[in-house]
Parts: C-alpha cells; sequence; structure tokens
C-alpha cells in the first residue's frame, strides 16, 4: 500500500506553482499532506545569430507527500474487516432445490432508489419516510415477491441492488451525494450504513431459501462510493455460502445472461440511452450473440419509461426500462412540485427460451 510518494514538474514554464503541481497529478489533500516542497526557478541564457542575448526563465516543482494516519488506518481496518469476515462468514452447503424439469424461469428482483437514511416529515409534504420505513418497505416487497413466485420453478434469482440504495454517499464536513449535493438524513452514517447491510444481509437469506441468488451491485449518483463498501461487505458475508453469488465487479454496468435472454444494469445517470444498444453489444460480444431478448434496466428518474431503441441491423432491438421507486419524497423534491410518482417496485420472470413471460408490481 502506497503511503508516501515524490512528485514533480519537469523543467518547463508549464508548471511553476504547488498548486498547479498538484492539480495536474490530481492530488486530493484530504488523503495526503505535502511533508516537504521545493520550488527553483533560473535563468539560461542562449546567444542569437545577431549576437544579442536570450534569456528564458525555468522553474521546477518539486513535493515530497505522505498519506494522511487517518486514512491510511481507515483502508487497513476496511481490508482487515473484510479478511475476518470472511473467516466469520456462515457457512451455506448448496441447497438442493426442488424445481420442475421442464421449466427454466429466471426470478428478476428491481427494487431500486430506496434511498436509504433519507428523512422526510408528513407535516411538510404528506408523508413520514425515514430508516424504519424503508426497512419496512424494503421487507414487505421481498416477502411478496417471495409468495407470488414460490411455486414457479424458479432456477434463479437476480437482486440488482444499490442504484441509490443508500441516501448519500460522503458524512465530511455534511451528508452529500458522491457530487457533494447536500442531503437531509435520518440518522448517521455508521448506522446508516450498518442498518443497511443488515437489511440486505436478511432479505438474501430469504431469497436464496427459494433459490440461488445472484447479487448484481448498480453504484448510483448518490452512492457511488458507498455501494462499492456495501458489495464488499456482502462479499465477505457471503464468502462461505454457495446459494449466493456478489458482482462488484468495478464496472458499474453489470449484465447477466440467462438462456436467450441478455439483461444490462446501470443507474442511468451517465450514458445516453440512445447508445446503450451498442454498449451492451461491445461489452458483451460473445452473449450478445447467443441472445434474442435483450434489455437494458435503470434507476435514477424513480418513476417508470419503457422504450424500445431500434438500431442497425446488428443491433436489433433493446428495450430499456426505467424502473419506479419505493422512496419517499424529500422536502427539496416537494417544494419543487416532484410529487405524484406511483411508488412501486417490479419483478419479472424470465423463460430461458421465451423471454419476458410475467412482470409484477409491489405498489405503495
Amino acid at each position: 500500500m502506497e503511503n508516501e510518494k515524490v512528485i514533480t514538474s519537469e523543467i518547463c514554464d508549464r508548471i511553476v506553482t504547488v498548486e498547479k503541481l498538484l492539480e495536474i497529478y490530481n492530488i486530493d489533500l484530504e488523503i495526503w499532506e505535502i511533508e516537504k516542497q521545493v520550488v527553483n526557478t533560473w535563468e539560461v541564457g542562449a546567444k542569437n545569430p545577431d549576437g544579442s542575448l536570450t534569456t528564458t526563465p525555468l522553474f521546477q516543482v518539486k513535493l515530497w507527500l505522505k498519506k494522511k494516519q487517518a486514512v491510511t488506518d481507515l483502508k487497513m481496518i476496511r481490508e482487515q474487516f473484510i479478511e475476518d469476515l470472511k473467516k466469520l462468514s456462515p457457512v451455506v452447503e448448496k441447497k438442493h432445490y426442488e424445481r420442475e424439469k421442464n421449466n427454466k424461469y429466471l426470478l428478476e428482483i428491481n427494487i431500486f432508489d430506496l434511498h436509504f437514511g433519507k428523512i422526510a416529515w408528513k407535516e411538510e409534504v404528506a408523508e413520514d419516510y425515514n430508516i424504519s420505513v424503508a426497512t419496512q418497505r424494503f421487507n414487505d416487497c421481498i416477502d411478496y415477491f417471495i409468495d407470488l413466485h414460490k411455486n414457479h420453478s424458479i432456477e434463479s434469482i437476480v437482486l440488482p441492488i444499490s442504484n441509490d440504495f443508500f441516501n448519500s454517499d460522503k458524512s465530511f464536513p455534511f451528508n452529500s451525494t458522491t457530487s457533494g449535493t447536500p442531503q437531509e438524513e435520518d440518522s448517521r452514517w455508521q448506522n446508516t450504513f450498518r442498518k443497511g447491510r443488515e437489511l440486505l444481509v436478511k432479505n438474501i437469506q430469504k431469497l436464496a431459501e427459494l433459490a440461488p441468488v445472484i447479487v448484481k451491485v448498480i453504484p448510483g449518483n448518490h452512492d457511488y462510493e458507498r455501494s462499492f463498501y456495501l458489495g464488499d461487505s456482502l462479499q465477505g458475508w457471503f464468502h462461505s455460502n454457495e446459494n449466493v453469488t456478489i458482482d462488484n465487479s468495478a464496472n458499474p454496468r453489470k449484465y447477466h445472461k440467462f438462456g436467450k435472454c441478455l439483461i444490462g444494469y446501470t443507474h442511468g445517470n451517465n450514458e445516453k440511452i440512445s447508445i446503450l444498444p451498442l454498449i451492451m453489444a461491445q461489452e458483451n460480444p460473445e452473449a450478445w450473440g447467443q441472445t434474442l431478448y435483450r434489455e437494458f434496466h435503470l434507476g435514477h428518474l424513480h418513476h417508470k419509461k419503457e422504450m424500445e431503441i431500434k438500431g442497425t441491423e446488428e443491433l436489433q432491438g433493446v428495450t430499456i426500462r426505467h424502473m419506479r421507486s419505493l422512496s419517499g419524497t424529500d422536502s427539496w423534491h416537494h417544494r419543487k412540485g416532484y410529487i405524484g410518482a406511483r411508488k412501486s417496485a417490479e419483478a419479472f420472470l424470465w423463460d430461458s427460451e421465451k423471454g419476458l413471460v410475467n412482470q409484477s408490481y409491489y405498489n405503495i
């Protein structure tokens, strides 16, 4: 782990200050501190053909950096926590699930944009929303979909998580999204993270009683970093569980192939919608060639929106679906008049040969 580094400019007139050197190397002073610095300037003379002398100013900036101890300790604590969690991970052997031989279904459960940790006050915005309400809605939703599909022959379950599962990413100097937009929170960030992780562990275990579970971690614009830590801790918890797979890879887009079906996931705040089919084909060329039914499932908007993008002959139609949210409306959105969207989560039942065969909703 790198705790110290030395950075320097080339001898030129482009970098003449410490601030410019830090900018060029993209150094975050919340992580690094400057132990020593040297800023040199001098002139070099050169004789011209006419005998005159031209002088050129030269500069050099050099910094010795050391990683702040708090950041170093936090990284070491997190890494040790994950290793310890793997050792303590409950050993769960592969279950034998009862299924009909002729039916192969994939159950996909989409609970997008929960914004766990958000707080809303009923007197102000017509409904209360907090950690307790979010927990109840998530639990009830999972129970509803399990009960609805328990008699189907489910081969596996895909559960995309994050997609703004958390309402905030940063906690200092105030609670904010990844980009720094301030957020009103129900509790301290440590408590929010712990309760959010416990909520997911409990419900993943419930789903694993029905069928093997594949968890896809999709970072959102509210929780881009925190979602990775969440996925990391879930990997540790389910490390010894043969019925649960956690996909916490760094790519913000995730994919799942099931027979002739290919499903893509992204939060929906970055990519142009029109190029998602091309992205899918380029990132999954083999799976693209083996499938007929292709969709991208997005969050971010908090309301239902569906479209089919028809590209060239090589890029056949891909259905794009924006999912609704179970989250309450906070004060800022209420003041702006962003109200009235139905609070809902959605499940899809996929046949490996026939594609999407059923959609179901959990509505508040």
